[in-house]
């Protein structure tokens, strides 16, 4: 091994076990969305971003990167390679958070030596030493590149950079693309010092005179050290792509231009924002079939392939820029890291600050006006506990959550409401004449007459009852108190009843004259139905929602309170109003 090969090895091995040691004290990753990474070109984007009028950041100053490498150059061609070096130095810039671009200059020296002899047909034609080994023993190719320059533009690509599952992404596979050009010379050890031709003929034996077996690595490896005391290291004569290439620079030692397109992969670890590691191979291609010096096989037919110069490289990246302006290249940013980072604060601020319900009534302690709700208890948008009534019982303690209004409540939330009139609240007397009349409290009625006697039976009690929002069917509790309507007008047949429909302030005027008719036939229709009261009994009116009980109805218990329909006994003075105009829903079916 030669101080070259052992030094390349020393050199990888002590940079792998300083990403090693490094790595372990990497440096979180800097967090792309803080104001002062922001350039001045996206600081109105991410101004709204923040404010949740735009969709997407602002875009974050990074660093450059700043790479020297170093390894192996070969060329793989018609002649075996030896281990030859190389040297790079790049710049390269973030274009996003996958792509960037590189400019790349690199320096290397290569060199091949064939184990097996080449007849003097397989050696370029035309050329003055080709003819020096026409013998049986033929020329082992060989070849030396002094000087391989080579510039080119890249564009790389990070394939592993979106990170689900991670917040610091430390690792990049790169794939590398791009074009340029290389400069170089190639130089064949064809004459010794005195301008003769090689002794080739003790290379291919070994010290007893017996052939060496080159099918083995060991006979190969004889042959070349056989070489190596052949040959001097002159390489004297110039590769005839060298001199007749229309881009050959020099006259007695000319170089060659050729483009090319390069391509790769690289392993890029970073061992703090500002220095990262890679590992990195290279293949050029280009148009060049005499890179090694040779170009024809052992039968001097034309060699297909062209020659592929190939670069391995340990690199180390610098990461330029001011660490308070710049987070590090993007590459190395997982650009998942800004809104996984928004989702987990969403999440914890939901479970701990907004969605919270200490009382768990469903309303989150951030807007609960009453947070030590009783359990069990209804509750309003506003997280306090229902009083549907307004009676001052709440629900949960209300045996009768919709009391009517006006009236007193026990502490069980049960209105104080007068009875309807029965048959023995009403005492049948005798007048002097022999008529019969009906005494009341101090008011008589006399049943033989359509009208009571006095003003004073018109202010009887009659139920009201109540109706859903937008609706005329009846309710559960409507079906007793249309019982006691019925019960009394059954004892009396002589009285008539006004039926007064209203609704609440939802919808027009028109339609909820119509709405409020509808409630008042639904009522007469049961009466009539279901007892036997002839409908002409019945004086039928409505106001719609002219004369709501509470006019400044705010929650839905007071829109239930206009919602009725009331019963009295009606005067003489008392008569049916029209069918409201519209239909308002007049075409529907009054159900019960």
């Amino acid at each position: 091994m030669n101080y070259r090969s052992l030094l390349c090895k020393t050199a990888l091995s002590s940079a792998f076990l300083l990403a090693l040691s490094a790595g372990a004290n990497a440096q979180v990753t800097l967090n792309p969305t803080e104001d002062k990474y922001i350039s001045a070109k996206h600081a109105d984007q991410h101004a709204k971003w923040k404010k949740g009028e735009e969709q997407f950041p602002g875009r974050p100053r990074d660093m450059w990167q700043i790479g020297l490498g170093g390894g192996s150059f070969l060329v793989s061609g018609d002649v075996k390679s030896q281990f030859g070096w190389g040297t790079s130095l790049h710049a390269r810039k973030s274009l996003g958070y996958v792509s960037s671009l590189r400019m790349e200059y690199m320096f290397g020296q290569a060199s091949g030596l064939n184990y097996k002899a080449s007849p003097a047909l397989a050696l370029p034609q035309g050329e003055p030493f080709a003819s020096n080994y026409s013998d049986s023993v033929g020329f082992y190719a060989n070849y030396k590149i002094p000087q391989h320059h080579a510039i080119s533009v890249q564009a790389v690509f990070n394939l592993n950079n979106i990170k689900f599952h991670k917040k610091q992404n430390k690792w990049a596979v790169n794939f590398i693309v791009g074009a340029g050009a290389n400069l170089y010379r190639t130089a064949i050890n064809a004459l010794d010092d005195n301008g003769n031709k090689y002794d080739f003929s003790t290379v291919g034996f070994d010290n007893n005179g017996d052939p060496l077996d080159i099918t083995s690595l060991q006979g190969r490896r004889e042959v070349r050290n056989n070489l190596k005391g052949v040959l001097d290291d002159s390489y004297e004569t110039n590769s005839p792509q060298n001199r007749n290439n229309v881009f050959a620079f020099g006259k007695d030692k000319p170089m060659v231009l050729n483009p090319f397109i390069n391509t790769g992969f690289s392993l890029e670890y970073m061992i703090t924002p500002r220095l990262s590691l890679s590992f990195e191979h290279q293949v050029y291609f280009t148009a060049d079939d005499y890179m090694d010096g040779k170009y024809r096989n052992e039968a001097g037919t034309r060699t297909s392939g062209l020659d592929l110069p190939q670069y391995t490289s340990v690199r180390l990246g610098f990461h330029i820029g001011k660490k308070e302006k710049r987070v590090q290249p993007l590459w190395f940013v997982n650009p998942l890291l800004s809104p996984m980072g928004d989702i987990a604060d969403l999440k914890k601020k939901l479970d701990d600050e907004w969605f919270k319900d200490k009382d768990k009534d469903g309303v989150p302690n951030k807007i609960d006006e009453e947070p030590e709700t009783p359990e069990g208890a209804p509750v309003d948008s506003k997280g306090k506990s229902l009083d549907s009534d307004r009676d001052g019982v709440i629900d949960l303690d209300d045996k009768e959550p919709h009391s009517p209004p006006g009236f007193k409540v026990d502490k069980d939330g049960i209105a104080d409401v007068p009875k309807p009139l029965t048959q023995k609240d009403v005492q049948v007397l005798k007048n002097p004449d022999g008529t019969e009349k009906l005494v009341i409290g101090k008011e008589t009625f006399n049943p033989k007459q359509a009208e009571p006697s006095t003003a004073g039976i018109s202010d009887w009690f009659l139920p009201m009852i109540h109706f859903d929002q937008d609706k005329f069917t009846l309710r559960p509790e409507a079906y007793a108190q249309l019982q006691h309507i019925a019960n009394v007008m059954s004892a009396y047949p002589k009285i008539k009843v006004v039926v007064h429909g209203h609704t609440d302030v939802y919808n027009g005027e028109e339609y909820n004259d119509m709405l409020s008719y509808n409630r008042v036939m639904t009522a007469v229709d049961y009466l009539s139905s279901q007892y036997g009261i002839s409908k002409d009994r019945f004086i039928v009116q409505y106001n719609g929602e002219r004369k709501n009980l509470i006019s400044s109805a705010l929650t839905d218990t007071d829109h239930l309170q206009n919602r009725r329909v009331e019963f009295t006994v009606a005067k003489e003075s008392d008569k049916s109003m029209e069918r409201p105009k519209g239909d308002g829903g007049a075409n529907r079916q009054w159900k019960y």
